[in-house]
């Protein structure tokens, strides 16, 4: 059964592309697995339609019903950014790959979605350099990355049978040294299926040999390649293994092929139609069990294990007592040996020799007197008289130097012992099966109190708290770096200022204390993150360290200052190089937002960020989401993380969620 569609099905598909998605637009995008994607298509005269990409297995239009998430992940949004709106201008198949190209422009931009149907293929958008703006799934193999940023690289081009030259395909077959049908699979690009359909069609044996066909029957072959490649009569259907149309399909294919004389088929008016219909929605797999499920299926288990044990002791000490002769008898044997002086090991020894007739039934004897004894199965000694030569099946292990009771005792002991484990494996069972119903039953929603608090005073400002509790300010314009300077600048504090302009006057508050590098490192990253640095989509930048007495709004002799500006005079403590780097979180009743080593250990949720491609608004309404899915109360994340909050925190410029 085909799992993935071949390169001659993206060439008809192709075809049916050209007509009936060129001219349209396209519309939203819709993930439907972490290998699939939906998006709509709007064309003039056909209505609207469903075209499903599926990573490394097919491509067609769908009326199979999208699954839409209320927050959509990544990929698809970005399609939304992009492409939403866009005209789609060209179809095509890369080079007879399982690999199709969909053109759209919109805005002047020139995008193209690429859907590479081989094995651990993707589905990746492309701009017009054809650089990776973003994949479905981020890949990296040997000598080729699909990542956003990186060049994207075609796999190496195969030979195209329809553009194959006779020439050519003499010289394939007289260097191939296996049969014809595994020269045509290996040296061409194509499937078993079509590589059998174009031995038929050529009337040659496909076992032959391939270097063995002559020039009449390389012109077949060759002749054969072109009627099966390109096409001529499509009628695309379903292969069924019978005559008739039970069961599954095996197969679907654009054009008839005599390789499927006989069976059973279904037409359809359109190929993606049958794609459609053939390619069934990957089942999910079982849900995997907690660690509670797999404890109460052990005590399960084991409280199963410890019943039976419990009725094979009761069993055996019952059979003790009804071949209480027999036992005895063999027990006695063995007892009148010790007492003659013989070890057990030299009573085993003359056991094995002594040919009497109760040595027959003493299968082993250890050194501690441990007798594994046969008994004859008497009610299967009953009911058929005529396999008495059979192996009979009762085993009993036994203590030589005990007597038949105290045997039989010690059997009833172990059944008893079992029966105190699988009550108390129920009892343990019992509290496993609550414990499950507990983690089971929903959770109330609880309500948090919102207090209207008062803002700090410094809240007007950007800032954060260090990993070691210092408070660090900086201006978000050139007004509130004039008010940072006059107001809250004391002769013991600290600040830092990038070497770019466009960046805020950063302060750390030291209230006479001695600063760590682990603040000093924060901050560093703070002054960078929140500069020109960031909007220029840059990810590390240079800053310095002075004291406050250094930084002075008096210019130079004949110079003016303009607002927010100032003159550091002085040594200053340059930090090279400091990678750029956010977190946006809800830490307590307040969002907080910094570098990611002060902000990430006191916030839940938190989301980190970094320069990319979304504007504040759009990051802003995808941080707001990614914090809904984890906090039930949205009363209160509105309260305290709003989008319009949200906008305040980040960085000047494009970002978007690191990772």
């Amino acid at each position: 059964m085909k799992k993935a569609m071949s390169n001659v099905d993206v060439a008809a598909l192709v075809v049916e592309f050209r007509e009936r998605l060129v001219g349209g637009f396209v519309g939203k995008a819709y993930q439907q697995s972490p290998e699939a994607v939906i998006i709509t298509i709007q064309s003039a005269g056909r209505g609207k339609a469903d075209l499903l990409l599926e990573a490394g297995r097919r491509v067609h239009l769908t009326k199979k019903p999208r699954k839409v998430s209320k927050m959509p992940p990544q990929f698809p949004t970005l399609l939304r950014k992009r492409l939403t709106g866009g005209l789609i201008v060209e179809v095509n198949q890369h080079e007879f790959d399982r690999v199709i190209e969909i053109v759209v422009e919109k805005g002047g931009e020139r995008y193209l979605l690429i859907a590479e149907l081989f094995p651990k293929g993707n589905v990746v958008l492309l701009d017009e350099s054809g650089k990776i703006i973003l994949p479905l799934r981020p890949m990296v193999f040997r000598g080729r990355s699909i990542l956003a940023g990186e060049k994207y690289l075609y796999h190496e081009g195969q030979t195209d049978p329809r553009s194959l030259l006779k020439e050519d395909l003499r010289e394939l077959l007289a260097r191939s040294d296996s049969n014809l049908v595994r020269a045509l699979v290996r040296g061409l690009n194509m499937g078993g299926v079509y590589g059998e359909e174009v031995c038929l069609r050529a009337g040659i044996d496909k076992g032959r040999p391939a270097a063995s066909l002559d020039e009449v029957e390389v012109d077949a072959i060759h002749g054969a390649l072109q009627e099966v490649f390109h096409l001529e009569s499509p009628e695309p259907h379903l292969v069924y293994e019978d005559e008739d149309e039970g069961g599954l399909p095996t197969d679907v294919v654009p054009a008839p092929l005599l390789v499927y004389e006989g069976r059973g088929r279904k037409v359809f008016e359109s190929f993606s139609e049958a794609l459609d219909e053939y390619f069934v929605e990957k089942e999910p797999g079982p849900k995997p069990k907690t660690a509670l499920e797999r404890r109460r299926d052990m005590q399960e288990g084991a409280i199963e294990e410890f019943l039976s044990k419990e009725e094979e002791y009761a069993r055996t000490g019952e059979l003790i007592y009804e071949r209480y002769g027999e036992i005895e008898s063999v027990l006695n044997a063995i007892s009148g040996a010790l007492e003659k002086g013989f070890t057990y090991s030299e009573i085993w020894a003359r056991i094995k020799t002594s040919g009497l007739p109760v040595a027959e039934n003493i299968l082993s004897i250890d050194y501690k007197g441990e007798v594994v004894l046969r008994l004859d199965d008497q009610e299967q000694e009953q009911g058929r008289e005529q396999e008495r030569e059979l192996e009979p099946k009762l085993k009993l292990k036994l203590n030589a130097g005990l007597s038949v009771p105290q045997n039989a005792q010690r059997y009833y002991d172990r059944a008893k012992e079992m029966a105190k484990k699988e009550e108390g494996a129920k009892r343990a069972l019992e509290q496993t099966k609550k414990l499950i119903e507990k983690k089971a039953a929903p959770k109330p929603k609880t309500r948090r109190t919102i207090k209207r608090r008062k803002p700090r005073w410094y809240e007007r400002f950007r800032w954060f708290r260090s990993s070691d509790d210092f408070l660090v300010i900086g201006g978000r314009d050139a007004s509130t770096n004039e008010e940072i300077y006059t107001k809250y600048l004391e002769k013991r504090d600290l600040a830092l200022h990038t070497d770019a302009p466009g960046a805020p006057l950063t302060v750390i508050k030291t209230e006479g204390k001695d600063v760590p590098d682990t603040t000093l490192e924060e901050a560093a990253r703070f002054a960078v993150s929140y500069s020109s640095v960031w909007k220029a989509g840059l990810f590390e930048g240079d800053c310095y360290l002075v004291k406050a007495d250094q930084v002075t709004k008096t210019p130079e002799s004949g110079e003016f200052l303009k607002k927010g500006a100032f003159v550091i005079r002085g040594e200053r403590r340059y930090f090279r190089n400091v990678p750029v780097g956010v977190a946006v979180g809800v830490a307590g009743d307040m969002l907080i937002g910094g570098p990611s080593s002060a902000v990430v250990p006191e916030a839940k949720p938190v989301v980190e960020i970094e320069p990319g491609e979304y504007n504040s608004d759009d990051l802003a309404k995808r941080i707001y989401r990614i914090f809904a899915g984890k906090e039930d109360d949205r009363r209160f994340l509105k309260s305290v993380a709003s989008t319009e909050q949200i906008v305040r925190i980040l960085p000047p410029g494009g970002s978007r969620v690191k990772g």
